[in-house]
């Protein structure tokens, strides 16, 4: 028997003058950033819900964030291929790294690494130091849009606008394998599980599931929904995952069985009226949605009934 969950919107967060691309916990643990399509970095406070303060503003649309809390530095990945690095106890930009010659989709962090992923269809490996470029490996004609690790495996997978996803040796880089099983862009990837299985989705609508330590084979392909799923995020535990679509949708799956729980969309829940860009959950019961519309949401998930 499925799980019954209820959602309501805790509040709406506006001012950004674009679409919202990305989203990032804080150093504050009240607040989160946001990135948007006019180049501004905001912070929001989740319990004053005053207006945004401005952090930063970068020349080009805002795509992907990196928090280094240790560092207190805020990584912003641009529309031009830009990491710009900030300094957050004076919010000053400290560094402008022409990382890639096109937009940098995703970046992450592991161990003393940082990698990003450009629409170049490369991805670079920095020295989380002092940002020294380690390596480079040209991947793909297309663009590299999204990253996963797995540090269980020692295994990085990054999804490519070639359809196609790509398993590296986290520690070498080397490739491991290919998989082909998506037909278009691939958007979004996870590790899920305790690192056992990896889920995929993109620009064909579908969720697809692996088994990571069986030469990911695919083990379930979900048509989830009717235009792009263009993030997917799992909360804390991993007992729920939610995914975000240009079809305006926000849905909660469980994580165990694969199953849909919960559709929030503007007819129900007064949610996105144009596509939904990025998903953070803050908490096992919190979640921010980040949209076309210029609003950011802050969601309640609880068990129903």
């Amino acid at each position: 028997m499925l799980k019954k969950i209820k959602i309501s919107k805790l509040n709406q967060f506006t001012g950004h003058k674009d679409c919202i691309y990305a989203l990032s916990t804080s150093l504050n643990n009240n607040a989160f950033y946001s990135g948007a399509g006019e180049g501004y970095v905001v912070e929001w406070n989740l319990v004053d819900k005053m207006d945004g303060k401005l952090i930063c503003q970068v020349p080009r649309p805002v795509y992907s964030f990196l928090l280094l809390p240790n560092s207190k530095l805020l990584l912003i990945g641009s529309a031009q291929g830009n990491l710009h690095v900030v300094d957050l106890t004076n919010n000053k930009e400290i560094k402008n790294i022409e990382a890639h010659t096109l937009g940098i989709f995703d970046i992450k962090l592991h161990n003393n690494t940082v990698i990003t992923a450009g629409g170049d269809g490369k991805i670079n490996i920095f020295n989380s130091n002092d940002f020294t470029l380690i390596k480079t490996i040209h991947a793909s004609n297309k663009s590299a849009r999204t990253i996963a690790i797995n540090p269980v495996l020692g295994h990085i997978a990054v999804g490519f606008s070639d359809h196609s996803i790509r398993i590296y040796n986290l520690t070498t880089f080397e490739l491991i394998q290919t998989l082909n099983f998506h037909v278009n862009s691939v958007f979004t990837l996870s590790y899920c599980n305790q690192n056992k299985h990896l889920l995929s989705g993109g620009r064909d609508v579908f969720l697809k599931f692996y088994n990571a330590e069986n030469n990911y084979e695919l083990i379930k392909d979900v048509p989830a929904h009717n235009l792009h799923i263009n993030s997917v995020q799992f909360n804390p535990t991993g007992s729920l995952f939610a995914t975000a679509s240009m079809d305006k949708t926000l849905k909660i799956w469980d994580a165990e069985t694969f199953e849909l729980l919960k559709v929030i969309d503007k007819a129900r829940n007064e949610a996105h009226v144009t596509s939904i860009n990025k998903i953070l959950w803050l908490t096992d019961t919190e979640i921010l949605t980040a949209s076309d519309d210029k609003q950011i949401m802050h969601w309640l998930v609880e068990d129903g009934l």
